[in-house]
């Protein structure tokens, strides 16, 4: 950006933030109901599927189909066609897809009872057998639903994307980073599993271990590959893909940081998350990994009678916080994401062949995901 000039109105961000929106809810509705149709013909229980992945996918804030977006427009330099606009809403309806089954499969894996302020999905499904007197185990019940709309939801998400990213050199580019963010999204599904059990063996350390799973696990589909597709699809140069990588990792990794810090100060009401489900899952996070660092014996003992118990009361809970705060975790951890997000920044604006519009929409973003000056203290 020249000195003369001045950055895009905010006014101008939002309405096209706005108008993607709008577009990746009418793409998901169109698929749902397309789906429903092919369902029906199998059965009217099968068709209640479709129905529960609608109500699953209602709410979500996009994140990942906005990152999409906002890299294809950084290549652009310039607002998308209505027709690039609809790939790219596709492309995001897709990626949606993939997190909605992460997420259920995620929430069966960590015994979760709670996603965006309602039941998890598998618990949703438990009540619906309880409720309607059904044989067998209400929780069994639970996890199959689960796992079934898991699949089906990644099943959707191949079908949706085909159309837009097999054909040309751009659309196959945009292809493989679909590819890659559905393997890497599993892998690090898996470390995160093996690093629980303590058999990431391969990281020199616990901290190590818990920002292997993150680069892995979350990084990669919710930033950067979402963001390198969109750039990808409207044919961004090597070096563009290369400096929108390396951006969204800084980003990915502060954005995970900042949701670690959620479970210990941040508004249940707001995450749609219980404050403390990490605790009592036993979540292997950053976080944790420093307070055990910090810690003394008593705090060690502490961490290790309550972190990973089910059982853990409100009031074990607050003590864990209370110990993350004292030993000086929660103030490096939140510390660390300012860093990332200014290390981000500095890459994106530095990056040759980003255009304006698009480095102004990427760093609203990012300033959204990677925020931790608002949280509780």
């Amino acid at each position: 950006m020249s000195p003369a000039e001045s950055p895009p109105a905010p006014a101008r961000l939002l309405a096209l933030d706005e108008q993607l929106i709008a577009r990746v809810a009418g793409v998901t509705d169109e698929e749902i109901a397309r789906r429903r149709r092919h369902l029906e013909d199998i059965s009217p229980e099968a068709a209640t599927l479709a129905d529960a992945l609608g109500g699953y996918l209602d709410g979500g804030k996009l994140l990942r189909p906005r990152f999409c977006f906002w890299g294809a427009v950084a290549a652009l330099d310039a607002e998308p066609s209505a027709d690039q606009l609809d790939a790219l809403a596709r492309c995001g309806a897709a990626i949606e897809l993939v997190q909605a089954a992460a997420l259920m499969h995620d929430d069966v894996i960590d015994h979760s009872p709670v996603r965006r302020g309602r039941p998890a999905l598998h618990v949703e499904a438990a009540a619906r057998h309880r409720g309607g007197a059904l044989r067998g185990s209400p929780e069994d019940y639970g996890i199959g639903v689960a796992i079934v709309l898991g699949d089906l939801a990644l099943s959707w998400a191949e079908q949706l994307a085909a159309p837009v990213t097999d054909g040309g050199s751009r659309s196959s580019r945009a292809r493989e980073e679909f590819d890659a963010l559905r393997t890497e999204v599993m892998a690090g599904q898996y470390l995160d599993i093996l690093h629980q059990a303590g058999g990431f063996d391969s990281a020199p350390d616990r901290e190590q271990a818990a920002l292997s799973v993150i680069r892995w696990k979350t990084v990669p589909y919710t930033v950067q590959r979402p963001v390198r597709l969109g750039a990808a699809l409207m044919g961004a140069s090597d070096p563009v893909l290369e400096t929108l990588g390396d951006w969204a990792i800084e980003v990915g990794t502060a954005f995970q940081l900042r949701d670690d810090l959620l479970s210990v100060v941040g508004d249940q009401d707001e995450t749609g998350k219980p404050i403390g489900g990490d605790i009592v899952e036993g979540k292997r996070t950053v976080l944790l990994a420093r307070t055990e660092a910090a810690a003394d014996a008593a705090g060690r003992a502490l961490l290790e009678s309550v972190v990973g118990r089910s059982d853990a009361t409100p009031e074990q809970i607050t003590s864990v916080h209370a110990l993350m705060r004292s030993t000086g975790a929660v103030a490096s951890v939140a510390e660390e994401v300012r860093s990332r997000a200014a290390r981000a920044q500095a890459i994106l604006e530095r990056g040759a062949g980003i255009g304006d519009l698009g480095r102004a929409g990427l760093t609203a973003l990012a300033v959204q995901a990677t925020d931790v000056d608002s949280l509780p203290g």
